[in-house]
C-alpha cells in the first residue's frame, strides 16, 4: 500500500509539472508572437515613415526638375506610345524610315529593314506608317507574319468572318478560306495604294508565304509591302531580287552623332533645347560602344543621371551654358550687389564668387545640386568652393588672411528621412554687399 501510495503521489507530482510545463509554453509563445508583431508593427511604421517620405520627396523632386527644364514629360521613355500618332511623331527620330517614305513616294513596290533586336525597327515602320498622306495610301500594320493567304486577308481586314468587306464579292460570304485571286480582287478594288507592313518577318512560320507576297506584289499594282527582319536568309532569292539591294536598309548600330541627334530630338519634344542638361563629358562616357547599340542602353544612363541630379546626387556637370536655360532654372532673380566695402573680394576665386553671388540673391539658401546647376560647376569644384568658403580649408586660410572666414554657414535639413545640407551667406558678411 505504501508503495501504491508512493506511485500516485509521483504520477500527480509528474501531472502537475506537465502542465505547468504546457501553461508556461502557451506563456511564452504567447509572448513571443506580440513581441513579434510589435516588432513587425515598429519597423512597418518606421519604413512607411522613412522611405515613404523618400518616395513622395523623389517625385516631388522629379517635377520640380522637369520644370526648372522647361520639359513638359521625361523624354527618355523607352517604349514609344505606338498607338498615339501624335505623340509619336513627336517623339520619333527618323532615320531609315525617312529613306522609305522616299521610296514609297515614288512607286517602290517594296522595302526590307534589316537590324537586330533593340534599333528600332518596329517604330521606323510606324514612323512610316503615320508619315504616309491618308488621301493616297491605306497603311495596313502586321505585327506578326501572317500564315497564309487567309490568315493575311482577315488580318489585313479585308474580309470579315462572314465574308468579304466589298459587295459584288457577298457570294463568297461564309467561305471558310480565301485564294489568293480573290485577296487580288479585293486589294485592286481599293481605290488607293494599300502597304501592307509585316513585322518580324523573319517568324513567317510558313516558308510558302513569302512566295505569295512575290506573287501579289506582282499581281497587284497598287500593292506595296515593307518587311522588317533580323535577317533576310529565310527570304527566297526571287523575292529579295524583288525588293532590290537599294531598297535593302540594314540597322547594326547607332554612331555617336546619329545617337546625340536622338537625344536631342527628344529632348526638343518635350519643350527643351540641345542636350540641357547633360553636359559633354557625361554623353562620352554614355556613348559607349555598348550602349550604341540601341537607345534604349543610353536611355538608361540618361534616366539614372536625371535621377541623380533630382536628388541632388549628380556627380557631372549637369547643365549646359545656355543663358536662357539659366535664367529657367534659377529660384529668384539675381539682385545687384556692390563689392565696394570688401577689398578682399579680388581675391576670392571665379567657383568662389559665383557661390557667393547665387547664396546673396537666395536668402533661403541653396543645395550643392542648385549651386551646381546655377554655375555650371562640376560636383567636385563647387564642393571645393564651399569647403574654402565654410574655413574649414587651412591652406586657404594662410593664403588668405584678409579675408574674414567662413563666409558661407551650412545647416542639414531632414528630407523623407534623409539629411540634406543647405548652404547660406554668412548675414555679416552680407550685409557689406547690399545696395538696400
Amino acid at each position: 500500500m505504501p508503495l501504491i501510495r508512493l506511485l500516485r503521489v509521483y504520477l500527480r507530482l509528474i501531472a502537475v509539472s506537465y502542465r505547468r510545463w504546457i501553461d508556461a509554453k502557451v506563456f511564452y509563445a504567447s509572448l513571443t508572437r506580440r513581441l513579434v508583431e510589435q516588432w513587425s508593427f515598429y519597423m512597418t511604421h518606421t519604413f512607411l515613415c522613412c522611405f515613404g517620405g523618400f518616395v513622395a520627396d523623389i517625385f516631388e523632386a522629379k517635377e520640380k526638375l522637369l520644370k526648372d527644364l522647361g520639359w513638359e514629360e521625361n523624354p527618355f521613355v523607352k517604349d514609344l506610345r505606338v498607338f498615339d500618332r501624335e505623340s509619336f511623331l513627336r517623339h520619333y527620330c527618323p532615320f531609315e524610315s525617312a529613306s522609305i517614305l522616299q521610296k514609297l513616294a515614288f512607286d517602290t513596290k517594296a522595302c526590307l529593314l534589316l537590324g537586330p533586336k533593340g534599333v528600332g525597327k518596329t517604330s521606323a515602320l510606324y514612323h512610316v506608317y503615320y508619315s504616309l498622306p491618308q488621301n493616297e495610301f491605306l497603311p495596313i500594320m502586321l505585327k506578326e507574319p501572317p500564315a497564309s493567304v487567309n490568315s493575311l486577308a482577315k488580318e489585313a481586314g479585308f474580309v470579315k468572318q462572314d465574308g468579304f468587306f466589298d459587295g459584288f464579292l457577298s457570294a463568297l460570304r461564309g467561305k471558310k478560306e480565301v485564294s489568293r485571286d480573290e485577296l487580288v480582287r479585293v486589294i485592286k478594288s481599293q481605290d488607293k495604294k494599300v502597304i501592307l507592313f509585316v513585322d518580324e518577318a523573319h517568324l513567317e512560320p510558313s516558308k510558302e508565304m513569302y512566295m505569295e507576297f512575290k506573287y501579289l506584289l506582282d499581281e497587284v499594282p497598287n500593292l506595296r509591302m515593307v518587311f522588317s527582319a533580323l535577317g533576310q536568309e529565310n527570304f527566297p532569292d526571287s523575292l529579295v531580287q524583288l525588293i532590290g539591294t537599294k531598297n535593302v536598309f540594314s540597322r547594326r548600330g547607332f554612331s555617336k552623332e546619329e545617337m546625340r541627334t536622338i537625344v536631342e530630338h527628344r529632348i526638343s519634344a518635350v519643350g527643351g533645347k540641345g542636350v540641357v542638361p547633360f553636359d559633354e563629358e557625361f554623353l562620352g562616357k554614355a556613348f559607349t560602344e555598348q550602349n550604341l547599340l540601341t537607345p534604349r542602353y543610353v536611355f538608361d544612363e540618361l534616366n539614372s543621371c536625371l535621377a541623380q541630379i533630382a536628388a541632388g546626387e549628380a556627380a557631372v556637370q549637369p547643365y549646359s551654358d545656355d543663358p536662357i536655360v539659366m535664367a529657367a532654372v534659377q529660384h529668384s532673380k539675381e539682385q545687384p550687389i556692390t563689392t565696394a566695402h570688401a577689398e578682399w573680394w579680388i581675391m576670392l576665386s571665379p567657383s568662389q564668387q559665383g557661390v557667393m553671388k547665387q547664396l546673396f540673391n537666395h536668402p533661403e539658401g541653396m543645395t550643392l545640386n542648385e549651386l551646381m546647376v546655377a554655375l555650371q560647376l562640376s560636383q567636385n569644384t563647387c564642393f571645393n568652393a564651399l569647403y574654402q568658403l565654410r574655413g574649414e580649408d587651412d591652406a586657404e586660410l594662410k593664403r588668405k588672411p584678409e579675408v574674414p572666414f567662413p563666409l558661407v554657414e551650412v545647416k542639414t535639413k531632414l528630407v523623407g528621412g534623409r539629411k540634406k545640407n543647405i548652404y547660406f551667406a554668412n548675414q555679416k558678411v552680407k550685409n557689406l554687399f547690399t545696395l538696400h
